[in-house]
């Protein structure tokens, strides 16, 4: 009797250890959706996302731990009764704002250039399999210029051309990282690359760049109904800031002068050269 016992008892052991290992192995940890700022701007405060999916029979979480390169700022650990589930640690550029953070989110607060990195999310179901998934991606913390300027020299105010002369302005963005990208526009329309020329880079001893790129072009090109109106933009990632002025043409310049295209020929006179041909023939003449 005790040898059909054992004989029957050994199979039943093996079937329920199989079916053990079976429900286990189909336990498994997903991450759905990873949000990571790609180039938040400098001062802001940031939301990290890790979404995740448990599949199993009973399969509940263990832990969720958020890295930036090898440093360990935030895990949330769901059997933490006593001391509660959040725990944050501070590394350069990294504060995490714990009160409002979750299993699912890290609040960064006031990131910097020093905040930038890889940053990890590890989601890990409870034992005794202990399912891990990871996923990664790269924030990069950028310093939009901290001012854009356009500046010319000429002295006149209103800023007034005649045909023929040369129009140089300059566009200054300060204080950028990394730096950025200037682009030139007149009454809405960009401006030909040959009219502009990148003239200089300045770098500080905290990497922001001070960039200059010019616009230089003969009245009356771009002008319509002497008017031109420029505009100058500096672009760092997603971040754009613009500067933008008029500028005008004398309103004594031939109607022909208003557009580059305007053929030429007889053009009916303005009323300020008519004025001035009246004052000529209207002053005293010398004996």
């Amino acid at each position: 009797m005790k040898k059909m016992s054992l004989r029957w008892l050994l199979p039943l052991a093996t079937t329920f250890l199989l079916l053990c290992h079976g429900s286990t192995g189909h336990k498994t940890v997903q991450i759905v959706e990873l949000v990571v700022p790609e180039s938040p701007q400098a001062g802001q405060d940031v939301t990290l996302t890790c979404r995740f999916r448990l599949l199993g029979h009973n399969h509940r979480l263990y832990t969720v731990n958020w890295w930036r390169g090898k440093d360990q700022f935030y895990t949330y650990k769901a059997a933490s009764p006593h001391t509660g589930p959040r725990h944050a640690y501070i590394f350069a550029g990294i504060h995490v704002q714990t009160d409002q953070s979750t299993e699912e989110s890290v609040v960064l607060r006031n990131v910097s250039e020093e905040t930038s990195g890889v940053f990890k999310c590890e989601v890990m179901g409870e034992g005794p399999s202990f399912r891990t998934a990871v996923e990664t991606k790269p924030m990069t913390v950028v310093v939009p210029p901290s001012s854009v300027e356009i500046s010319s020299n000429l002295l006149r105010d209103p800023p007034l051309y005649f045909p023929g002369e040369r129009i140089h302005l300059n566009c200054t963005a300060s204080g950028a990282k990394p730096r950025a990208h200037i682009t030139w526009d007149i009454n809405g329309t960009p401006a030909r690359k040959e009219d502009q020329s990148r003239v200089l880079d300045y770098e500080d001893h905290r990497g922001r760049v001070t960039s200059i790129v010019s616009l230089a072009f003969d009245a009356p090109r771009y002008f319509s109904n002497n008017l031109a109106q420029v505009a100058c933009h500096a672009r760092v990632a997603s971040h754009t800031k613009t500067d933008s002025t008029d500028l005008y043409l004398h309103p004594a310049s031939s109607a022909a002068y208003n557009h580059q295209y305007a053929s030429a020929g007889c053009q009916a006179p303005t009323m300020w050269t008519m004025l001035g041909l009246a004052s000529l023939l209207l002053a005293p003449h010398r004996t």
